[in-house]
């Protein structure tokens, strides 16, 4: 009794980490779909909505985010068809583009860096609108104490899976919807949709840098479909949950981030919903919103962590908490601070790895499941092209060279550098130490 009673507990909170997703444990898209609008709702997407409401018209704001996130959901529809076909997470996607051993310092270790310190940054939010809160009843709270005790219920919320995660949404992402139109509705009541629309006459910001702004956001998420739509049960369901996931939620929280800094003359966050009048609902709203994102977040850092120290499946609840052991340190000691710098790093090296993954999957391997399998060690072809992509797209970053849009440039070149390098050294020893099965690749986690 005791026993089936812990295979219970266990089967609750776990989902796989690196190995492959059957047939039988796929499902709906709208599910996936879901996760994605959660993760849509969130503080960043307000706070670039901000920016973009002093620096954009109205039409360009639309625009550079359909543009942006277009490029986004291309990368996310060709990475998640990766994912649905072999039933692969992200990670484990790239193991033939840069080989079972060069996976692990690129694709897994840009996720586990990018994810732990979103993760930092999303929980110091969520303590400092927790702490603002608590203010409205004159308590004084920590803020590393605040950031403890969120990032402890974020970290255990992500434990629990793909499944919880999903259930996470259904009760928060329709309750932030209401709340985030309530904040749009009451600004354009205040301050008049004829001022909000002329408030800005001429972009002060070239749109090529605000669409790389919008796919800089949103670089990390582009690259880790793979790790939801693995259990997608076909490629127009990837599809379905990309697009439906994505785009409108997007669009939405950019447009009321930006008609709210305009209508209320202030371009932070917090200060936005307080300027509402509604200060107690508006600290929940930013609780709720950092609460659905950041579980994806540590989801996605265990995730990686387990590929890169090749962990087995039944320790990634561990492992995910550990991960958010390391993001509360990370918050607490002050990385949101940087944010805008890591942002901008975000978006030039993180975007081209999807380039040398598209390129191996749907042109090397011809978009079929059976003409793909990992690679032994270290595929230098794939780390080369990734590096030509990401240092181009930093140079642009930094303002050294030009082109268009630093992550979508970094994307092509790393797509085209792969395709040249493939073609001219694919029997050479650059190439790796040899294919090996799923089942090999996928072994160390059973």
């Amino acid at each position: 009794m005791e026993e089936n009673k812990t295979v219970q507990v266990e089967e609750k909170v776990q989902d796989k980490g690196l190995s492959q997703i059957q047939a039988n444990e796929k499902r709906s898209w709208w599910s996936i779909a879901f996760i994605w609008v959660g993760t849509m709702i969130c503080i960043p997407m307000l706070m670039v909505g901000g920016i973009f409401g002093g620096t954009l018209t109205m039409g360009s704001i639309v625009w550079a985010t359909i543009i942006g996130f277009a490029v986004c959901c291309l990368l996310m529809i060709l990475g998640g068809i990766i994912g649905a076909d072999t039933g692969l997470n992200a990670s484990m996607c790239s193991t033939r583009a840069f080989g079972m051993t060069g996976s692990n310092f690129t694709m897994a270790l840009i996720i586990f860096i990018c994810e732990a310190g979103w993760f930092a940054v999303q929980t110091a939010t969520c303590a400092l609108a927790f702490n603002t809160l608590m203010l409205q009843f004159n308590v004084n709270f920590p803020f590393w104490l605040s950031c403890i005790i969120w990032g402890a219920v974020m970290g255990v919320t992500a434990v629990y899976g793909v499944k919880w995660m999903s259930v996470l949404n259904y009760i928060a992402v329709p309750l932030l919807v209401l709340l985030c139109a309530y904040g749009g509705i009451h600004s354009i009541n205040a301050a008049g949709w004829n001022n909000i629309v002329g408030a800005v006459t001429e972009n002060a910001m070239p749109m090529p840098v605000a669409i790389s702004t919008v796919i800089g956001l949103f670089a990390l998420g582009a690259t880790c479909n793979a790790d939801y739509t693995r259990y997608a049960k076909s490629r127009g369901d990837v599809v379905k949950a990309t697009l439906i996931g994505v785009m409108p939620a997007a669009l939405l929280m950019i447009l009321v981030g930006a008609i709210m800094a305009i209508g209320t003359g202030n371009y932070d966050v917090t200060a936005m919903f307080a300027g509402l009048g509604l200060p107690i609902i508006a600290m929940l709203v930013l609780i709720l919103a950092t609460w659905t994102t950041n579980t994806g977040n540590a989801y996605m850092t265990g995730l990686a962590a387990c590929k890169m120290f090749s962990v087995k499946d039944k320790n990634r609840p561990m492992v995910t908490l550990l991960c958010a052991v390391l993001g509360i340190v990370l918050a607490v000691i002050g990385l949101a601070d940087f944010l805008n710098t890591y942002i901008s790093i975000l978006g030039a090296v993180v975007p081209p790895v999807m380039g040398v993954v598209i390129c191996d999957y749907f042109v090397c391997c011809k978009g079929k499941k059976e003409n793909w399998s990992p690679v032994r060690g270290v595929n230098w072809i794939g780390v080369i092209s990734w590096l030509i992509g990401g240092i181009f797209a930093l140079l642009e970053t930094l303002g050294v060279i030009t082109v268009f849009s630093s992550a979508l440039d970094g994307v092509i070149l790393s797509f085209i550098a792969y395709w040249i390098l493939y073609a001219l050294l694919k029997n050479t020893k650059l190439a790796g130490a040899g294919e090996m099965t799923i089942e090999e690749a996928t072994a160390i986690a059973k």
